[in-house]
């Protein structure tokens, strides 16, 4: 990245502001060197030392009720390495719209394979971990977080603060243009490796504002920050002897800041909280008044603005959002500082009166202040979520492996819980028989030690409850090759995030729906000319011919909720065909030694992994046993630590790739009876 190298800078106390520098190049080649042929008036930062800044970054994102396509476009232009903290304040009632936030975020994060954390503002945990770390100002009256952006905001920086992250930056989730929420986090890693203080903020101006009237029109600058920016240069030169216009980014929504930095800050309620920052760096460090912290005064405050390439476009929120929800609370701010004057005062009320802010002789309004994030007691605050951090965490009950590492974990017991995870068709249940007579003396062994069994099977939720009725089984299990994990309620007792319940099950989903699976698989059908047949269109007559399974047992097979199950004939070519069709559709498929399971996003892996860190919170170290027969079970085997593999019915075991695996010389249920004997 390129930016103007030179450009006014201004001293107040031990806060120095740098004027507004434009971007010239998002990407500036390979060169390391930091000016363009050893002249000054470019700086350039290379792109190893951006994505370094990146992976120290959490970007958090305040979202309300915004429109659910351009949420998803907003998280596609966060650069991978940052960690997302989505603080979210969208209903809840008639339509559940965080439900679908977190949809959108679980379902992204899939497929990008990344970890973020998503938040709603009225979660009664996170008031409650506020409470108790004695930072009560952030609360309402019913004992919730209050309704507010900065309050959003600040439960941001908090969740920021439990990880080993060293900035955070704040992007609104409104915005139409991707490629501008990526240029945005640019700038703030940009920002941070040319200013050399530990407490430093960027701030952003948008080169353009587009407008929509008939016709799109690219508006230099939004009007609330043109009168904001006046009114605060004007409050800072009734301080000193020369005038100033150095401020441009009052209002930028889009900042970012160090952590030590932002943990300094006085904050203020709803939207007057980014003119309220730049009011608390200079009344605390700008010499007007005394300074508060000497170190911090030392080593001095920087602010940088730049100026973006990509223009800023969002849906208009009509003029009484600007006025009384922005301007009114961006001006109050400045207006009850101590560092405005009573000129600045009364140019302010004009101001607000002249916009229909105020009534003549209406006084202005004091926002509520939140005293500096430190302030509040961050063990307390970690002990209280330490039961609750995977219900946010994004996959499903997944901490991120990187980021807030410092929550402590429940005390590890005298030795590891044991959890056996098991294929059933062709292990657990016999290839061609389905039986499990064999393997039931050793699993009443492992009901009897109290080892959790967990199902990890392509079979449907019918098929696996029946199975678990036969057998007494109690434990989670996982459905259609990772397409979900049903938990039973209360059978963890830490809280945790799911996507929906049926009956006494909460389920965490990972896949997406049959439907969608069809409607892609027409368009196979479509471009093949071959007709591809599946269960859920064969009678239950069809699947019990081509299974040997009983009609009864047929019908719950046909039941798919997360995937499809196709029956193809032909040749190897033919079959080559339509499977290479089948992945240009966007579908993913697998051998389970008869069919081809097809999906979208069903992962028998990452639903082990999403179950070992539930199993993790509530119990401790846990010690993970795999047992699997065919293709299908080689992400499960890979996510366990001690994975074991038996005899198909041909017998043979199943070419895999898997450290440590251990291949048994029994066929189905006698190959896991010894397994099992073998580990108890």
């Amino acid at each position: 990245m390129r930016i103007e190298g030179t450009g006014p800078i201004e001293h107040f106390g031990s806060v120095k502001v740098h004027g507004v520098r434009r971007m010239l190049e998002l990407d500036s080649g390979l060169a390391t060197t930091t000016t363009a042929r050893g002249k000054p008036e470019t700086k350039k930062i290379s792109l190893e030392d951006i994505r370094n800044t990146e992976q120290r970054m959490a970007i958090i994102l305040p979202c309300m009720n915004e429109d659910l396509k351009v949420f998803e476009g907003v998280l596609a232009g966060v650069p991978h390495d940052c960690l997302m903290i989505v603080v979210s304040n969208s209903s809840r009632e008639d339509i559940d719209m965080f439900k679908y936030e977190q949809d959108i975020l679980s379902r992204f994060c899939h497929y990008t394979e990344r970890e973020a954390i998503i938040i709603h503002q009225k979660d009664p945990f996170i008031a409650c971990a506020f409470q108790e770390a004695d930072y009560c100002e952030i609360l309402d009256n019913e004992g919730l977080i209050r309704n507010g952006k900065s309050e959003g905001m600040i439960l941001g920086i908090a969740m920021a603060m439990l990880s080993d992250r060293e900035y955070v930056g704040f992007i609104d989730t409104d915005n139409y243009i991707p490629g501008a929420v990526l240029e945005y986090v640019k700038h703030y890693a940009f920002g941070f490796n040319l200013l050399s203080s530990p407490y430093s903020m960027i701030r952003i101006q948008w080169r353009y504002k587009p407008k929509t009237s008939g016709e799109l029109y690219f508006r230099r600058w939004g009007r609330v920050s043109e009168v904001t920016n006046r009114y605060l240069n004007h409050c800072i030169s009734r301080r000193r002897d020369f005038q100033t216009e150095i401020i441009k980014t009052a209002n930028s929504g889009e900042h970012a800041m160090s952590l030590e930095l932002a943990k300094r800050l006085t904050y203020a309620s709803g939207y007057g909280v980014e003119t309220q920052e730049l009011i608390s760096i200079l009344e605390k460090y700008g010499g007007i008044l005394p300074i508060e912290d000497s170190d911090v005064a030392e080593k001095g405050i920087e602010i940088l603005q730049t100026e973006t390439i990509n223009p800023h476009m969002h849906r208009e929120k009509g003029e009484d959002h600007l006025l009384r929800e922005m301007l009114l609370p961006s001006l109050s701010v400045i207006y009850h500082s101590p560092l405005s004057e009573a000129k600045t005062k009364n140019l302010i009320e004009e101001e607000l009166f002249e916009q229909d802010c105020l009534k003549k002789g209406e006084a202005v309004p004091q926002v509520p202040l939140m005293p500096p994030p430190s302030k509040m007691d961050l063990d307390r605050f970690r002990d209280v979520l330490d039961k609750h951090l995977p219900r946010y965490s994004v996959p499903s009950g997944v901490i991120p492996s990187s980021n807030l590492r410092n929550f402590a974990l429940p005390s590890k017991p005298e030795s590891p819980v044991k959890i056996v995870f098991t294929d059933l068709d062709g292990t657990l249940l016999h290839p061609e028989t389905y039986s499990y007579i064999a393997a039931l003396d050793s699993l009443r062994l492992l009901q009897e030690k109290n080892i959790p069994l967990v199902f990890c099977s392509a079979k449907t939720r019918s098929e696996q409850l029946a199975l678990r009725d036969e057998l007494d089984v109690k434990d989670p299990f996982i459905t259609e090759n990772g397409g979900a994990i049903f938990i039973p309620q209360g059978y963890f007792r830490f809280p945790f995030a799911y996507d929906r319940e049926y009956e006494d099950y909460h389920i965490i989903e990972l896949g997406l729906s049959t439907k969608e699976v069809k409607l892609r698989l027409k368009e196979v059908e479509e471009k093949t000319g071959v007709k591809i047949p599946g269960f859920t269109e064969m009678t239950t007559e069809e699947i019990a011919l081509a299974t040997g399974l009983s009609l009864k047992a047929a019908e719950k097979a046909k039941q798919r909720e997360y995937s499809e199950t196709l029956v193809l004939e032909g040749d190897d070519c033919q079959k080559n065909r339509i499977l290479q069709a089948v992945k240009q559709a966007g579908l993913d498929y697998i051998f389970g030694g008869k069919f081809y399971e097809v999906s979208i996003g069903n992962d028998k892996g990452k639903a082990v992994k999403i179950l070992v860190e539930l199993y993790k919170l509530n119990f401790g170290e846990v010690f993970t046993i795999g047992i699997g027969d065919s293709k299908n079970d080689h992400p499960m085997l890979l996510a366990v630590d001690d994975p074991y593999l038996v005899l198909g019915i041909d017998g043979n075991w199943t070419d895999m790739q898997v450290e440590s695996l251990t291949k048994v010389g029994y066929i189905g249920p006698e190959g896991w009876s010894h397994v099992v004997r073998q580990l108890l």
